[in-house]
C-alpha cells in the first residue's frame, strides 16, 4: 500500500513539474487595449507622462498587440546598467486598467526589449521582424 501511495505522489508531482515547464513565456495583455500612450523615457522605474504619441486606431493597436504577444520572455535576469529605455508606454485597457512598459527599441534588423515598469530585470525579446513593425508605428508618424 505504501508503494502505491508513493507511486501516486510521484506521478502527481511529475505532472505538476511538467506543467510548470510548459508554461507560455509570452507577454500577456490584461484586457482589450483602447489606447497606447508613448513618451521618451527618463529611465528605469518610472513612467514619463509627457506623451509624444497616442495610438488609438484599432488597426495600429492590433499591430501593437500582436508584437507584444509574440515577444518572448528572457529566462534569466537582465543587467541593463549600460542601457536605458528609449520609450515608456502606457497601455490603457477597456476595463479602465493601465500597465506601464519600458521599450528599448532596436535598430533596423535588430531585436528590441520590452519590460514591465517595476520589473526591469524580467524582459521580453521582440524579434527583428516585429521590431520593424514597432519602428513603423513609433517613428513614421
Amino acid at each position: 500500500m505504501k508503494k502505491i501511495v508513493l507511486s501516486f505522489l510521484f506521478i502527481v508531482c511529475s505532472f505538476a513539474l511538467i506543467a510548470c515547464q510548459n508554461r507560455v513565456d509570452e507577454m500577456k495583455l490584461a484586457d482589450n487595449v483602447t489606447d497606447i500612450s508613448i513618451s521618451k523615457s527618463n529611465g528605469y522605474g518610472s513612467l514619463n507622462e509627457n506623451y509624444i504619441l497616442s495610438i488609438n486606431q484599432e488597426e495600429s493597436i492590433t499591430v501593437f498587440e500582436s508584437v507584444l504577444q509574440k515577444a518572448k520572455k528572457i529566462s534569466q535576469d537582465m543587467d541593463l546598467t549600460n542601457e536605458a529605455p528609449d520609450y515608456d508606454l502606457l497601455i490603457s485597457y477597456e476595463n479602465g486598467g493601465t500597465r506601464g512598459l519600458h521599450l528599448l527599441l532596436g535598430n533596423p534588423g535588430k531585436e528590441s526589449l520590452i519590460m514591465y515598469i517595476g520589473h526591469e530585470k524580467k524582459g521580453y525579446i521582440v524579434s527583428p521582424d516585429e521590431t520593424k513593425k514597432l519602428r513603423t508605428l513609433l517613428l513614421d508618424v
